[in-house]
C-alpha cells in the first residue's frame, strides 16, 4: 500500500454479521477513489466467478427427453428439471469435481429436498426446496443426478459438445444450464470523509453481501474472490524489473509503526494555543470559538472563509501547521 496511509491512518476492516446469511463489510481509510477500484473488481469477480456446486443433467428412468410426460407425477419433466436446477451442494473439497447420485422415489405426495438421501461427504445447502408430487401409490420414480463443481456458468450448446466427447454419454440424459450461483446479491456504499484541516482526505468502503445459502457464508465468498484476483496480480511481478519502492509499505509494518505513535485523539484535543500559527490567526479561530485541532476538523475551508477576521492568508497558515504535525508524526 502507499505510504499515504501513514498520514490517512492504517487501513481496518470492520465485518458485521447482519443474519446468518448477510454480512457488513466496512473497509477504512482508504486513499481517495481507492473504492471505485476495488469494488469493481470484487463485484465483477464474486458476480461472475462463484465457486459452487451444481446439477448439470438428469437421467429418469423410461424419459426419452424433456418433453416426455410421466402419467403419475403432477409435474411436467421441464418443471422438475427446472426444479432441481435450484439446488446447491457442499462437498468435501478433496472429492473429484463430478459426482454421482442415485435416487429412488416411492409412494403417493410431494417430495422436497430433504427426501433426497446423499452418500457421506455431500450436504445439500437449500433448506426445503420443492421437487415433484407423484400421485400414484404403485409407481416407482428412479433418478440418477450428476453434480459437479464449477465457478461460472454451463450452457447448454456446451454440455451437449462435451456430451459427444464422452464414451459413457447417454442419448436419455437430461441436460440443465447451470451457473453454478451461490449469492443473492452484492451491493455497496462509500463514504467520502473529507478533513481539509488534517490532511486525512480518505473514503470508507462498506459492502453487504448476502449468500444465497445459510451454511455459506460471505466471507468465503468475498475470500474467494480475493484470491482470484491476487493470482492474477502476481502476473505483473517481474523478476528483472526494478521499480522505486520507497513509497510502498506493508501492512504489518504500517500497523507497528502506528501503534508505536500517540494517539490520534491526542492530536484532536490539542488545543489552538499549542499550534505554530501566528497570534493574529489564533485570536481569530478562538473568537470564532475554534478551541482544538477537533474543531478545524468539523470546518470545511470555505465555512472558515465565511468567519470574521479569518482571511484566505490564515486557512494557508493553518494548513501548513498542520500538514507540519502530521508529516512530523508520521516520521
Amino acid at each position: 500500500m502507499l505510504d499515504i496511509q501513514n498520514f490517512i491512518w492504517v487501513p481496518k476492516i470492520i465485518t458485521t454479521n447482519i443474519d446468518d446469511q448477510t454480512t457488513k463489510f466496512e473497509l477504512n481509510y482508504l486513499p481517495r477513489w481507492f473504492w471505485h477500484t476495488l469494488w469493481n473488481a470484487l463485484r465483477r469477480i464474486i458476480l461472475a466467478y462463484n465457486l459452487g456446486w451444481a446439477i448439470t443433467w438428469l437421467k429418469i428412468k423410461w424419459v426419452p427427453h424433456e418433453y416426455h410426460v410421466i402419467d403419475w407425477v403432477k409435474e411436467s419433466v421441464i418443471e422438475m428439471m427446472l426444479n432441481f436446477k435450484k439446488l446447491r451442494f457442499k462437498i468435501d473439497e478433496k472429492a473429484e469435481n463430478i459426482q454421482w447420485v442415485s435416487q429412488r422415489f416411492k409412494g403417493v405426495g410431494k417430495y422436497n429436498v430433504d427426501k433426497i438421501k446423499l452418500p457421506a461427504g455431500i450436504e445439500i445447502l437449500n433448506e426445503s426446496e420443492y421437487l415433484f408430487e407423484i400421485t400414484d401409490p404403485s409407481a416407482e420414480l428412479n433418478i440418477d443426478i450428476r453434480v459437479e463443481k464449477w465457478y461460472s456458468y454451463y450452457s447448454i450448446d456446451y454440455l451437449r459438445n462435451r456430451e459427444k466427447k464422452e464414451e459413457w454419454s447417454d442419448i436419455n440424459l437430461l441436460l440443465i444450464d447451470n451457473e453454478f450461483k451461490l449469492i443473492d446479491y452484492i451491493k455497496y456504499d462509500v463514504e467520502e470523509i473529507i478533513e481539509d484541516f488534517t490532511w486525512k482526505t480518505k473514503d470508507k468502503l462498506i459492502i453487504d453481501i448476502k449468500s444465497g445459502f445459510a451454511k455459506i457464508s460471505p466471507k468465503e465468498i468475498v475470500m474467494f474472490a480475493w484470491e482470484v484476483l491476487a493470482s492474477y496480480a502476481k502476473l505483473f511481478i517481474f523478476d528483472d524489473i526494478y521499480i522505486d519502492r520507497s513509497v510502498l509499505l506493508e501492512y504489518e509494518e504500517l500497523k507497528e509503526e502506528k501503534e508505536k505513535l500517540p494517539e490520534e485523539t491526542n492530536i484532536k484535543t490539542m488545543p489552538i494555543d499549542a499550534l505554530p500559527l501566528s497570534e493574529r490567526t489564533r485570536n481569530a479561530l478562538i473568537k470564532n470559538n475554534i478551541l482544538y485541532v477537533e474543531d478545524l476538523e468539523k470546518k470545511k475551508k470555505w465555512e472558515l472563509l465565511l468567519m470574521k477576521w479569518v482571511w484566505r492568508k490564515a486557512i494557508d497558515e493553518i494548513n501548513s501547521s498542520l500538514w507540519n504535525i502530521w508529516k512530523s508524526l508520521a516520521g
